[in-house]
């Protein structure tokens, strides 16, 4: 669909006219109108306004020709004559606004019916789906074109897109040979990539209109028949599906996409509900000839693309996103923003990445500008406000209140685990007193493994270290990420190291834990774990300076697994053993579940609960912390069917937060491992 503002000086009205003819102008124009109500079903002009001899109108087509041949037939046809007419391609919204005022002014009957004819109306009275309608600007030469995409440090992709969207057709046929997936986690350089594209393509006249949208749809309650209306008003045009914006609060964006647009697979009620990225699939698929769509994602969400690219069926997305640079380039990155910002920089801003052996994206290299120049404002030019956090890093402080060493102290047994951490902790801290006394400046390797059996509170203990070494300014974020084998290796060659290294970006300033690290040799021939092993070695000796890799695994499969690579363990500083748990303290970790949910044990409740746990802790696996809550739930299971058999009325409150010894029984995985298993 195509949408014009128009603009005019008449001409063929006297010159000499008096007051009273130039008034009643408008009311005989008006009665030609009436015998004449210029639309077909290619398009419409109308009249909107009229200022002395100004003539303001407005166009709706359903192609590029349409208007060309009908606004002479217009002028003929209600006898007007004009001169400097405009013709300027406008939005939406600007039609509506011109259509609403042609109906209060009569020279149109009913500016909705005219919507409703080109099918709009439905566009015009949504209220679940959001958007904002753009220009774009007159066409830029390649070359142009070419600088920015390089200056974006997206040239690896980018180029070779540009150099096809040139190539002309080998027949002229209108429709989109491809659609677009962008990947970042900024938005700057998202809008960059696509607007470098629809210029490039608007050029090549593969868009034939300078209208685009950038859409945010408002999930459940959007219909799809309203998506359908959008698309059919920027046919010719092209549409943005922002998916990042407002994932961007340190969630894991994988995490939040999938959950926010898919849905749960423990959902009730699957079957009725209907996620809106699966409706804007269906309809890009069904405009795919008509509509190009830009998908703009955040780097990490590899999961949903698969999924996205499941519902889009035969149509092609090329997939563009950031190349990664090294630093004397970054550097170079660095100092092009400042002179486009016209900030004036000084050397803390190059320093602010030296020192680590690693590439930069242009995403990364934008947050660590804004950073540099947020405290450059408060602490060079106002430095009145140099004692105020940021929101971020006051939500940072709140977060990570208390004091995480005493939460390690309180915890029931873990003697060994603990006074290694302790030690880990206190050689962390000297060597940055030492480091930032100038003795030497070399940065201790601060990895570590976590051995022992499930149930061990070794995940437990992983986020208390990461907020101790917060607390001691050892990290600059200190929080967990848990990865296991699924979040790092990939389906096909390639793919693993790229996953690797994205977990490695985002876990930066934190703890990497990788949970069961030594399922990364299970597979057979071991190629693609071998890859990600490679891989998170190299990772780990380039980002050692604001993150701490912890693997954890059962003791005799790590010892395996650190053998598999040899640069692994001498990258490793600490190896920590997380021993079983006694019965004694086993009985503890059931006291005090139980005191976290109010309840209480009967005292008889220990006789009858060490049996059970001397005969379980003789089982392979044994769940350690893990089996007590197991049999605390299924106490409290058994509780509720006991309670229910009394007469309610007679029970007391004392009774609901009792458990008492004939609630708690040997699990049936425990007696059934007893029996001998062969033939009958």
């Amino acid at each position: 669909m195509h949408f014009y503002e128009i603009d005019a000086e008449m001409t063929n009205a006297k010159t000499d006219a008096t007051m009273e003819e130039q008034m009643s102008y408008p009311i005989n124009l008006r009665r030609m109108l009436e015998g004449f109500y210029y639309e077909n079903e290619s398009g419409i002009v109308f009249i909107s306004a009229m200022s002395g001899m100004k003539l303001s109108m407005g166009a709706i087509a359903r192609d590029t020709v349409w208007l060309g041949k009908s606004l002479p037939a217009f002028f003929e046809a209600v006898k007007l004559e004009c001169r400097d007419i405009t013709v300027e391609e406008t939005t939406f919204k600007t039609i509506r606004k011109l259509l609403c005022l042609s109906s209060r002014q009569e020279y149109i009957h009913d500016s909705e019916e005219v919507l409703d004819q080109f099918g709009l109306g439905e566009l015009a009275g949504l209220s679940y789906l959001s958007y904002i309608e753009y220009i774009l600007p007159e066409p830029e030469r390649k070359t142009a074109l070419l600088k920015k995409a390089k200056n974006l440090l997206c040239a690896g992709r980018l180029l070779p897109e540009l150099d096809r969207i040139y190539q002309p057709a080998a027949e002229k046929i209108y429709g989109h040979p491809v659609h677009y997936f962008v990947q970042s986690d900024s938005d700057y350089v998202c809008d960059s990539i696509y607007e470098i594209l629809l210029a490039a393509l608007y050029a090549n006249g593969r868009l034939t209109n300078r209208r685009y949208s950038v859409a945010s749809l408002n999930e459940d309650r959007c219909r799809e028949k309203e998506i359908t209306a959008l698309y059919e008003v920027f046919t010719g045009g092209a549409i943005i599906i922002k998916l990042g914006d407002k994932y961007t609060d340190g969630m894991d964006p994988e995490a939040r996409l999938l959950s926010a647009i898919f849905g749960s697979k423990d959902d009730d009620d699957k079957n009725t509900e209907i996620f809106w990225l699966d409706r804007v699939c269906r309809v890009a698929l069904e405009f795919r000839d008509k509509v190009l769509t830009i998908f703009c994602l955040p780097r990490t969400s590899e999961r949903v693309k698969a999924k996205m690219k499941e519902q889009l069926g035969i149509m092609t997305l090329v997939e563009l996103t950031e190349d990664y640079m090294p630093i004397g380039i970054a550097k170079a990155f660095l100092r092009r923003i400042a002179s486009d910002r016209e900030i004036p920089m000084d050397k803390s801003l190059c320093e602010s990445i030296e020192g680590e052996l690693k590439t930069f994206s242009s995403s990364e290299l934008l947050r660590v500008f804004d950073t540099w120049h947020s405290r450059r404002l408060k602490t060079v030019y106002y430095p009145q406000y140099a004692s105020f956090s940021s929101s971020g890093q006051s939500a940072i402080n709140s977060m990570y209140s208390g004091n995480a060493f005493d939460e390690l102290r309180e915890l029931i047994g873990l003697d060994e685990a603990k006074t290694i951490i302790k030690q880990a902790v206190d050689y962390f801290q000297a060597q940055k007193l030492f480091r930032d006394r100038g003795l030497y400046d070399n940065r201790p390797t601060m990895h570590m493994t976590f051995t022992g059996s499930p149930g061990t509170a070794k995940t437990t203990v992983a986020k208390l270290f990461a907020r101790i070494m917060r607390e001691k300014g050892l990290l600059s974020v200190g929080k967990l990420f848990e990865v296991g084998r699924s979040d790092l290796v990939g389906k096909y060659v390639g793919w693993t190291a790229q996953k690797v290294e994205g977990k490695f970006r985002e876990a930066m300033g934190s703890v990497l834990f990788i949970d069961e690290a030594h399922s990364l040799i299970d597979d057979r021939e071991c190629m693609y774990g071998d890859e990600a092993i490679n891989t998170i070695v190299a990772e780990m000796e380039n980002r050692r300076e604001d993150l701490v890799v912890i693997f954890a695994g059962y003791t005799e499969k790590m010892e395996e697994f650190l053998r598999r690579n040899p640069g692994l363990r001498s990258r490793i500083a600490f190896h920590v053993p997380f021993a079983d748990y006694t019965p004694g303290e086993l009985m503890q970790i059931l006291e005090l579940i139980a005191a976290k949910q109010t309840m209480t044990l009967d005292e008889n409740v220990k006789d009858k609960v060490l049996p059970i746990i001397s005969t379980a802790s003789r089982e392979p696996d044994f769940g350690n912390g893990r089996f007590m809550r197991n049999l605390f739930e299924r106490a409290r299971m058994k509780q509720a069917g006991r309670l229910l058999k009394m007469d309610i009325d007679s029970v007391t409150a004392d009774q609901v937060k009792q458990l008492i010894p004939d609630d708690f029984e040997t699990p049936a995985t425990t007696r059934m491992s007893k029996q001998r298993i062969g033939f009958l």
